[in-house]
Order: C-alpha cells, then structure tokens, then sequence
C-alpha cells in the first residue's frame, strides 16, 4: 500500500468533514441513524446488526452519501446507548456493554448514574473520534498483520477473551473461568458449522442452536428480577434525576486509560468476528493492571468504566480497515456496512484507495459527524431517559420484563426464544446466589461458535503437520499471553483467598 495514498487522505479528511456537515441530506439522515441508533442500543434484545439489516432495503433506495450516513448512525447510536441501561438497570443494552455493568451499575447504586451516564457519553466520544483517527494512522501496519492472522490466532484471541472476562467479572477468577466455559458448551448446542452435523440436537429448535440475545435478556435482565423479588425491600436508585453530568476532570485525568483503550479498541477490531465482543474486556483488564486504585474495580470505578467504553466505541475503526482494503468485515456491523457498499457498486478491497480517492476519508468522516451528533443526542436525551429510570423498582423491574420477552422474541420471533429467556434467567439467578458472574457466560456463548469453528478450520488445515500451526509467530505471541493470563489470574484469586 503506498504512502502517497494514504497521505492523500490525510489531506482530504477536512474538506470531506466540512462537506459532510455542511450537506443537510446527509446531516439529517445521519441523525435520524444516530437517534434510531439510541433507541436500539437502550432497548434490551435489539441488536446494531438487526436494526442495521432491517433497514438496509431502505437504504438502497437512497444516495449513497445518504445510505452510509443512515447506517453509520445508526451503528455510532446504539453503541453507545448500550451502556445507558447497563448503568440504570443493570442489563446491558448490547451485548458490548456488558463489560460496563461491573462499574456502571455500582456508581448507580450509589446515586451517582448522572455523573456516570456523562462519563460514558465522554468515553464513548473520544473513543469514536480516535478509533477512526487511528484508521488512517494505523491503515498500512494493521492491513498487513490482519493478512498474517489465521484461524489459529483467532481461536486465541476467544480463549483470551473468556479468560480475561472471567478473572475480572466476579470475585474467583474460578467461577468466572467456569461461567466461561459453560458458555461456550451452550454455543456448541446446534448444527455443526464444519460439517453440518447436528450437536444436542433433541429438537427442532435446539438444531438452530441457542441464540445469544435470549441468554443476555435472561442472565441480566431476568435474572436482577429475579434477585429483587427475593428481597423484601427492594432497593432504589438514589440522588436526583436529571440530564447527565459531564465531568471532564474525569476525562483529563484518565485520558492514558483512554488511549489505551482506544489502542485495544483498534486492535481487536481489525480480527474478524471478534470485535466489541472482547475489546472492552482486554481493555478493562489493562486498566485494573496499571491503576493506582484497583481494588475500586467491580465497585463502582469510573477508570473502568470509561475504559470498558472508549474500546467499545474504539473498536469500530479498526473493524473499518479490515472492511475497507481487505473486503473482510471485521464485526457484524461492517458486516453490513460492506453489504451496502456492494448495493452501490462499492468494491472494498487492496485497490480502493486508487479506484475511489477519499472514500477512506469520507468514512471516517460520517462516523466523526456520527459521533458529534451522538454526543449531543445523548446529553439531551439523557434527562428523559435518567429520570423514568428512577422509577421505583417494583414498577420499573415488570416494565424491564415486557422488554425482555418482547427483545427475546423480536430476536428469532419463536415461542422458543422466549423460553431461553426465560431459563437463562433461573440459570443466571442461581449463578449470582453461588457468586457465579453472568457476564463470561455471555461472552461465551456470543463468541463460541467463532472459537469452535476457527479451532476445527486451523486442525483441519493444518492437520499433517501440527507443529507448524503451535509454531506460528503470531501464534506463540497470543500462547504467551494465554499463559501469562492464567498466571495472573491465579495470583489473584490468591490474594482473594488472602483477604477472607
């Protein structure tokens, strides 16, 4: 790839910029995206990919300025709108954000979800900004080690995602590491994808295998309604309801954290299917290692959560480089986002930067524009949605389960999905009881079919010669990290044990 092309588009990003917000087509389709964005990232069982996909039929009847800008606001939106819920009540409204519930929903508990609902509208921001920024700096070295990337590497990465959400979702790095696996024993249930072979398949519905949306609505959403039917006093959000607090010496003074973040963000990204899915976890798990208060972590810790956040919303510039000069999507979002470009004669690949000059740019553009107008939709926005989450929880909790049922079955519309719910919410109770944490489970189930498959793809490619495939650079990079992950996570349960 050469230089002068990626030069090119450092010089066009301004005027691109300028015109995207000067251009009042493409102004107001990309905030209609980002509102339809909020409403789907605050509504538990809604997915960026459903309402992304739902609409792409639409979008084809647009510009394409027009379409991008739709969809792009849409995906900038919900991401970060997902983090609203997982602060108010517990149940992320993305599987994304359920890295944010470990500090979220403490600082709510202790009437302070204003000053965290802002932090994560900063976090959120910057992250974006310098995600895509990152694009263009980052668009040469990524594109070449995303090509040295197989399935071995991936498998890797899913095993470092489960490891790391386990160790740092509950108390004992143990039950966490065992809500992992679980989780992925449930991705298993299904129709093989190597083989085609159906695995636990005692039904009809068990072959379509478990869906993930189901199983997040059941062991957060359920499973909290659950725990506050138990208790004879529920409790209730403390401090006063209003727009959210913008704390920016919270900003300035974890801006390495957001770096970082933004770095794991971008990182991440560029693995296909991997993604949000794992970036908030790597990124969280870094913060806890180099802050000077880790033991805040879990409790209510705004260094988590703006960390968890800023790779969350980091993430999708980096999924942009695989998608853009590679053509392979680097989440499901850009999944959708290439299927559009290919509607309007788009050919993502090695050539786009000469056939299509300052169409990286003009991306990178719109998610920038995306972000300003979801800065500004969410801080005013944020006094509504504060405020009716303030609601006492004996009417909040049942309206929390019509949302549940109704995302559960908007996810697959079967009797089937519903019931998942349902169960996953019982599992998810009886695992907070045993101090057993929900959210690896999650990860586990959102990412088991990547790692199952990604691990039968490299034996099988490599199946003459095994050696070659533990003997991969890349490969024994990720193992040492594995390893070194194991060792930590230990050292920690240790000092947990000390502690009792």
């Amino acid at each position: 790839m050469s230089w002068e092309l990626i030069i090119q588009e450092w010089r066009l990003l301004p005027s691109m910029f300028l015109h995207v917000i000067t251009s009042p087509g493409t102004v107001a389709t990309l905030f209609l995206g980002t509102l339809i964005g909020l409403v789907v990232g605050v509504l538990p069982g809604l997915t960026i990919v459903m309402a992304m996909a739902l609409l792409l039929g639409f979008v084809f009847r647009l510009p394409l300025e027009w379409g991008l800008a739709l969809l792009i606001g849409i995906e900038t939106g919900a991401q970060f709108s997902g983090g609203f819920t997982a602060i108010m009540i517990n149940i992320p409204g993305t599987p994304a954000a359920a890295a944010t519930v470990l500090d979220g929903f403490p600082l709510a508990k202790q009437g302070r979800a204003r000053e965290a609902v802002g932090a994560v509208i900063g976090a959120s921001f910057l992250g974006e900004i310098l995600g895509e920024l990152c694009t263009l700096i980052f668009l040469p070295f990524v594109t070449l080690l995303a090509l040295k990337l197989g399935d071995w590497e991936i498998f890797l990465v899913t095993v470092a995602g489960i490891i790391i959400a386990g160790a740092l979702a509950g108390k004992n790095p143990i039950k966490g590491w065992i809500a992992g696996v679980a989780g992925l024993l449930f991705a298993m249930v299904g129709m093989d994808a190597i083989w085609g072979y159906p695995r636990f398949g005692y039904t009809i519905d068990l072959v379509k295998g478990i869906n993930f949306v189901p199983a997040l609505i059941g062991l957060f959403g359920l499973s909290e309604v659950f725990m506050v039917l138990k208790e004879k006093v529920p409790y209730q959000l403390t401090g006063r309801p209003g727009r959210a607090i913008m704390r920016w010496d919270l900003i300035f003074r974890h801006f390495p954290t957001i770096v970082r973040a933004t770095l794991v963000g971008v990182g991440i990204g560029i693995i296909p299917g991997i993604g949000e899915a794992v970036s908030p976890w790597v990124a969280y798990d870094w913060a806890k290692r180099t802050s000077r208060h880790p033991e805040e972590f879990g409790k209510g810790s705004f260094e988590g959560l703006i960390a968890a956040e800023t790779a969350d919303n980091a993430t999708s510039g980096g999924a942009l480089i695989p998608t853009l000069v590679l053509g392979i999507p680097g989440s499901g979002p850009t999944a959708i986002l290439l299927a559009a470009l290919f509607i309007y004669g788009v050919r993502p690949g090695p050539t786009l930067l000469i056939d299509r000059p300052g169409f990286v740019a003009f991306t990178v553009a719109l998610f920038w524009a995306g972000a300003l107008m979801m800065r500004i939709g969410a801080w005013l926005l944020s006094s509504l949605t504060i405020r009716l989450l303030y609601i006492q929880r004996e009417l909040i909790l049942p309206l929390a389960v019509a949302l549940g049922v109704l995302g559960a079955w908007g996810s697959g519309f079967t009797y089937f999905d519903v019931m998942t719910a349902f169960a996953f919410g019982v599992l998810g109770y009886l695992m907070r009881i045993r101090d057993y944490p929900p959210a690896p489970m999650v990860l586990g189930i959102l990412i088991g079919k990547i790692a199952d498959t990604s691990l039968r793809r490299a034996l099988l490619t490599y199946s003459n010669n095994l050696l070659s495939m533990f003997l991969r650079p890349a490969g024994l990079i990720l193992i040492a990290f594995v390893i070194f992950l194991l060792v930590s996570g230990r050292r920690i349960r240790g000092r947990a044990v000390a502690r009792t």
